[in-house]
């Protein structure tokens, strides 16, 4: 691996450092409006001087953040060390596992700075921390930004390579969210000029994408919202409803029709029909609408249909 793609990458944790490696530290207050403290460990290497885990803290606490700030430990350590974990060319890694963040709170030569590098990570802790079901939001980001960005459907057509580390690393969507999170953090501190090297030009973020990952971060999608719609058959055998999908994810409807009729839905995406039924299920990947329709087959009477999606 070159070391301009390594110099940010994601490493599970091989080893679990041994306990005397990491003398001292704590939960230290990062000054956030939630009251958020932050798991800090260092290492035996640093004399002890709280200032040091302190700063970091507070540090963490002005990076844009949610509640899941209280679930991550950060581990700081000399370089040599942080590579003993994260891969020999390696200046930080996160494992999601643990929601352990490995990083050295030294600049390094000819590398961006300790900050930025440890912003990246915590991006990671953010997608990990989010719900995108049925996707890993840690492989394809978080939800809103992912479905702009149009991750699912550019995986589909081989064009990125969620959770790649290795030969993909610059197509990887997860490494794109991690560092379109450093943009978002650099640009709300006023940069102007920000780098953009070790993933797909094409992932880089423009406003409306950054927006959009702020959103994920200070309010979470939580999950499917559900709405019905209702109607009837006295003439005419189909009723067609257009549903708006902006966002990726799983595409439910369930008809309840009256007993004596018969009904079923047939859904069409893009013109084309994908499912049909009494219940329809349809993984929206790309599609930003779908048509359902509502056809009588005999009988009369009112209806109503389910409606389920991200």
């Amino acid at each position: 691996m070159e070391v301009k793609r390594a110099l940010l990458v994601v490493a599970l944790l091989v080893a679990i450092a041994p306990s005397a490696a990491f003398a001292w530290g704590g939960r230290y207050p990062t000054g956030d409006v939630y009251g958020s403290t932050i798991q800090i460990n260092v290492s035996s290497t640093y004399p002890v001087d709280q200032a040091l885990p302190q700063a970091w803290a507070t540090f963490f606490g002005t990076l844009v953040h949610g509640r899941e700030i209280a679930t991550v430990t950060v581990d700081l350590a000399p370089l040599d060390e942080v590579q003993q974990f994260c891969g020999p060319q390696a200046l930080a890694c996160y494992d999601p596992r643990s929601k352990t963040l490995e990083a050295s709170p030294e600049d390094q030569l000819n590398a961006p700075s300790a900050r930025e590098v440890v912003t990246h990570e915590y991006g990671h802790h953010v997608a990990n921390s989010s719900l995108n079901s049925p996707f890993d939001a840690e492989a394809y980001g978080t939800k809103r930004w992912a479905s702009y960005m149009n991750i699912c459907k550019r995986a589909v057509a081989g064009e990125l390579f969620p959770g790649d580390e290795g030969e993909n690393y610059q197509e990887n969507p997860g490494e794109g969210y991690a560092e379109a999170y450093r943009v978002l953090n650099l640009t709300k501190q006023g940069a102007t000029s920000i780098g953009w090297d070790i993933v797909d030009p094409d992932l880089y973020p423009n406003a409306t994408a950054l927006a959009l990952l702020e959103q994920d971060i200070t309010s979470p999608w939580v999950g499917p919202t559900l709405s019905h719609v209702h109607g009837s058959f006295g003439n005419g055998s189909v009723r067609t409803i257009q549903a708006k999908t902006a966002l990726d994810g799983s595409f439910v409807a369930r008809l309840h029709a009256p007993t004596k009729s018969r009904m079923r839905l047939a859904l069409y995406a893009g013109g084309r029909l994908v499912a049909g039924g009494t219940t329809v299920r349809y993984s929206i990947c790309g599609q930003r609408s779908l048509t359902l329709k509502v056809e009588r087959v005999s009988g009369r009477g009112a209806f109503t249909v389910d409606i389920s999606k991200p």
